[in-house]
């Protein structure tokens, strides 16, 4: 038996490749005697411990077998593999995958849309948030306060639900700042909102199930729907959000409606009082539980953070569902869920056979974080930074651009929907693709039907207002370009942006 060894890569690796190799496709028969280790490694000059390694492990994985006083052979049970059908895998042509339906339908589905990270020097990518604002040393003595704590203590399986210390805390924060009457037994720990809008999903709807879901919609709510197979009846939105008066007869059957009260998104509406209390009794009478995505709901810059849909259930028709992606870090991780009592147990499987239970220290650390006061003090102290830099973009925006722009959803959260009117909505990707060749990311926002402006969501949290300024400007090179090509084509004048 000849082996071929490079000697670039590890000996002991060569050898086991090439005899598992051999023995599978069937160069060398079940039940030949190998030669003994010190034969094969004078043969092919390497220590004999280096061969006797290679054999432990292949009479490990059931290769090989040993006869007392014969030597080593290949295993008598190989022949069968080949009588059965089973083939070492060798390049063959492509064949089809089989996939579930779910796969199926998540293939055509472009989800890369959810990871907005665009690495350009001026992102206004809604989905960031400063580096700066996240309060590193609190973080960091909470953390390893923590981990002092659990000196010599295993790391095990905790519960699923979240750990009691987090859901308590969050239950007297959501209290004191969200007028939300919630038990801790009521909360569910989860890995940010997507993973909540997942179970909810998972839980509440079957394929061709009727979902409500606002037009235009959170991307990741709606991509979700439709991979689950959901029946979508989009329902549209005005500057006050969704509108009750536009939601489907009760006699339909929606299993779940989708929506984001407290700033639409992306739109930036708020969904005044009256159409609160509409749009709960539409779903006591229809049945439908509410998926309320309460996403960025601790920054509004004018007056208290508005009341959520949930403290206003009296039914048991809303789960609410809250994440610190906008108020510490999206890496984190980090979402809470507050379930009707019918539905907590339900949730609690589906959960639990998703992940077991989310990370553990970094619960603890957030409990630490909101028992002590410090999420608090971080929360206005970032509400203060993020109304500076929403101004920042507002007044460079208008100097830029005067009466050629549009600007809406600015009285709460962290990002502004803007709309050129002398651009078509048609038009919209083309800006947002040269405007990354000037390092300014922008995203394309389908926020109005026709082609009576290109809109665009522009997040500000992820830059200090010294870039938010840079990058409007070099933003008002790219959309004047786009300006003149409109103004060209319908043989028009330009009118002139404020100096």
């Amino acid at each position: 038996m000849m082996l071929h060894l490079d000697r670039e890569a590890p000996l002991q690796h060569q050898i086991y490749d090439q005899l598992k190799h051999a023995i599978l496709s069937r160069r060398i028969k079940g039940g030949t005697r190998l030669p003994s280790s010190r034969a094969l490694a004078d043969r092919h000059g390497v220590s004999r411990n280096t061969v006797l390694i290679v054999y432990e492990q292949l009479l490990a994985e059931g290769y090989l077998e040993t006869r007392p006083g014969a030597g080593t052979f290949i295993g008598r049970s190989m022949p069968e593999l080949k009588e059965s059908g089973a083939q070492y895998p060798e390049p063959r042509s492509a064949r089809p995958v089989r996939l579930s339906r779910y796969s199926e339908r998540l293939s055509g589905l472009d989800v890369s849309t959810l990871n907005r990270g665009t690495g350009l020097r001026y992102s206004f990518n809604y989905g960031s948030v400063s580096a700066a604002d996240f309060p590193a040393d609190i973080w960091r003595r909470l953390l390893l306060r923590e981990i002092r704590r659990r000196a010599g203590k295993p790391y095990l399986y905790e519960n699923p639900q979240g750990l009691p210390e987090l859901r308590a805390a969050l239950a007297d924060y959501l209290h004191r700042g969200r007028w939300i009457d919630a038990r801790p037994e009521q909360i569910l720990i989860v890995n940010g909102s997507q993973q909540a809008i997942d179970l909810a999903l998972r839980v509440l709807v079957d394929p061709n199930s009727a979902v409500v879901v606002e037009e235009p919609c959170y991307s990741g709510a709606r991509l979700a729907c439709e991979a689950m197979g959901a029946r979508l009846l989009p329902v549209p939105v005005d500057a006050d959000g969704l509108d009750p008066a536009l939601l489907p007869p009760v006699e339909t059957g929606v299993r779940l409606a989708y929506v984001t009260p407290s700033h639409q998104f992306p739109t930036g509406g708020v969904m005044p009082a009256a159409r609160r209390l509409a749009l709960l009794d539409w779903a006591t009478r229809a049945g439908t539980y509410i998926l309320e995505d309460d996403y960025d709901s601790e920054y509004r810059y004018e007056g208290r953070p508005v009341e959520p849909l949930q403290a206003l259930d009296r039914a048991g028709q809303v789960i609410y569902s809250g994440t610190v992606s906008k108020v510490l870090a999206p890496g984190l991780r980090l979402g809470y869920m507050v379930l009707p009592p019918d539905l907590v147990q339900p949730f609690l499987r589906a959960k639990q056979l998703t992940d077991r239970h989310t990370a553990s220290l970094e619960q603890a650390v957030f409990a630490h974080l909101i028992r002590d006061g410090h999420f608090e003090r971080h929360l206005r102290r970032t509400r203060r930074r993020n109304q500076r830099r929403r101004d920042a973009l507002l007044a460079a925006l208008t100097t830029a651009f005067g009466t050629e722009v549009e600007i809406a959803g600015a009285k709460a959260g962290l990002h502004l929907v803007v709309r050129f009117r002398g651009i078509s909505a048609t038009l919209a990707a083309s800006v947002a693709e040269a405007a990354a060749q000037h390092s300014v990311g922008i995203t394309a926002a389908e926020v109005r039907a026709g082609g009576d402006g290109a809109s665009f969501v522009m997040g500000y949290a992820g830059l200090d207002e010294a870039d938010i300024r840079q990058g409007v400007a070099l933003l008002r090179e790219v959309v004047q370009s786009f300006h003149r090509r409109s103004q060209r084509g319908r043989g028009g004048r330009l009118s002139k942006p404020v100096p």
